[in-house]
Order: C-alpha cells, then structure tokens, then sequence
C-alpha cells in the first residue's frame, strides 16, 4: 500500500498537489468527523492543519506501535518559526514552500520505504513471538508430563531401591531447573512485548506491589527491606518497572552467604531530569571483571549447585530499563555487598 493522506487546509493548494501526487500514489482525504481515522502510509499536512491536528496525530502515531508512519510538514519559513514546537515530536520531515516536486516525492519515496521496511519488521517480529510461544507452549507439554510421573513415583518411593530413590530426586531436580528456565526465557521476551507505552509511574506504589509479591520470600529468610524516603515518579512502564525491581530485590535476597539475613536500603537521588534509584545489599558482592558480564542473558557467576537461577535475572533488567530509555550498572566488591543503581528520566 503506498497511500498518502493529504491534510492541507488550503483547498487550492491540496487540489493543486493531489492531482500531481496521482501520478504516482494513491491519495486520501480526511473525513469530517475523524481525519485520522483513514490508513494510511503518509500524511502530508499544512501548518493550520498541524495546529489542529497535532494531539490526535502523535495518538494515531503511538497506535503503530512499532511501525513507523510518516509525517512530512509543508509550510512557508514564517510558520516553521511558528510550528518549532511540533518539531521532532510529531513531524518526521520537513519542506518549505514553494515546493520542488523532485525533492518532495525523493522524500516521500524515502519514508514510504521506511514505512513499509519497519511494517515488515513489525511481521517478522510478531511471527517469531507467536512461534516463541507456540514452542514454549510445546516444551511445556512433555515437561508437565515428566514432573506428573515423577511426583507419582514420589509417593511410590517406599517401593523403589535407594538408587531408584536418587535417580528420582535428580530427575525432579532438573525438571524444576528446565521449569525455571522456561519461566525465565518468557519473562525475558514479555519484557519487550509489553514494553511499548510511556508514561508517569510513581516508584513507591511500584515498590509496593513489588514487595507484596515477594513477602513469602522476605519472611522465609528474615530480610529487612527498608526505605525512608517518599521515592519521585519518573517516566516508564508500570510492567517493565516491576519486572526490573522485582529481579533487583530477589537477587539482594537471594545471593547472601549462608545463614545471613538480607539487608536491603532503597533510595532516590534526583539530578536536573534523572531519577538515580539505588537498591544496596548486603550480599556477596561481585568481583570487577565479573561486573561486565552481569548483565547478559544466562550468566551466571556461581553454580546453581550453591545459588539457584538460570542467568536471565539481571539481563532482563538491564532490557527493561533500557527499553524505558534509561541505565543501568552496579558498584560492588566481594564480601562487601552490591549496590544496582537504574536512571530513568522524571515524569514531567
């Protein structure tokens, strides 16, 4: 589909440059009710329209998702001095009148490819989620059967030999280890899947809904989990966030020496329009060459032998702050406990 949306509020003009664009494009017009209502592949738009239409323009936009849908302004240079504050939040590209017909269709063939090359992308991607799930869902299938017999046998046990009794153990040992991965590898894609909208989160209810999920936890090992100061609403995701802070506490809780409780200090420091939350722990603490690593998908620095896990924690971490646009890094030493730290911008 190359089909262009003409939104100029001069009448003259847009007959004028419809009847050229025909040549070569399919070209629509804005209804009464809903002008942005109409696929379309590119919109062309005037100043006044512009004025007018901007809101339900960058709406229209963020329904694309992850496609892209391409904006060009025509204007004169007065009003580009005029429309700077629309400029680069809902227009992609910029031509001033008087137009040059050779330049304008150059531009709108650039960005009609780019249209049509992230629509692509955006197949392909959905294609692989839904073979990624179509799969999980297929691993699954065997897995719940094996853990199925095992917990019969299980209650069979008196029955089975002290090798037989062994060999069960480790077959449930590793049935829950593939379990855990699995969990881990979906957690890792929904992360980017759910990731799309931004807006104002307030980090204290985040945290809240956090440590509710992981009150069992905390009472099993006699944590402490303390934070004295109202923390600041920043820019992001309800889900990215949660899933970030949530990897971020159940590591601080889990990887402590033995027979130490967790002792876990949240808090905020804001700088011009960052919000820096740190979460510093009392854990094992990491050793500096180990740090570069931490954060890619199945590391893991000690054997699941001494710490469970599958490695997937902290790189879902690291994808969810920088799907909100922020940082993530880590300050720590062995022995002496770990100090995360993630910046995201503060909600305006």
């Amino acid at each position: 589909m190359r089909r262009i949306l003409l939104l100029l509020d001069n009448k003259a003009n847009r007959q004028l440059l419809s009847d050229w664009l025909k040549q070569y494009y399919e070209v629509v017009y804005p209804e009464e009710a809903s002008p942005l209502s109409i696929p379309f592949d590119l919109c062309l738009i005037d100043g006044p329209m512009l004025d007018r239409l901007d809101e339900a323009i960058r709406l229209r936009k963020a329904e694309e998702g992850s496609a892209f849908l391409p904006v060009i302004l025509i204007s004169s240079h007065r009003e580009t001095e005029l429309l700077t504050r629309h400029l680069w939040k809902t227009i992609d590209e910029l031509i001033q009148a008087p137009i040059e017909k050779l330049e304008l269709r150059a531009r709108v063939e650039m960005l009609l490819r780019t249209r049509h090359l992230s629509l692509d992308l955006r197949a392909r991607n959905e294609d692989l989620e839904s073979f990624f799930y179509a799969m999980t869902h297929d691993v699954r299938a065997p897995l719940r059967a094996i853990k199925g017999f095992s917990q019969y046998l299980q209650e069979e046990s008196e029955r089975l030999s002290p090798q037989g009794q062994h060999d069960l153990a480790q077959i449930q040992a590793v049935a829950e280890q593939m379990q855990e991965i699995i969990d881990g590898v979906i957690e890792f894609a929904r992360v980017e899947r759910d990731g799309r909208a931004m807006q104002p989160v307030a980090l204290d209810d985040v945290l809240e809904r956090c440590l509710q999920r992981l009150q069992s936890e905390i009472q099993r090992c006699h944590a402490s989990v303390i934070c004295r100061e109202t923390l600041p609403v920043v820019r992001g995701n309800v889900l990215l966030l949660t899933a970030a802070l949530t990897n971020l506490l159940t590591n601080a809780l889990k990887f402590v020496q033995p027979g130490v409780a967790p002792m876990i200090t949240l808090r905020a420091v804001k700088s011009h329009f960052v919000c820096r939350l740190e979460i510093e722990d009392n854990g094992i603490g990491i050793a500096l060459e180990d740090q570069k690593r931490l954060f890619r998908p199945f590391v893991q620095l000690h054997g699941v032998d001494v710490y469970e896990g599958v490695g997937l924690g902290l790189a879902t971490v690291r994808k969810a702050v920088e799907l909100m646009g922020g940082r993530v890094g880590i300050i720590s030493q062995p022995g002496q406990g770990s100090l995360f730290w993630l910046e995201l911008r503060v909600a305006e």
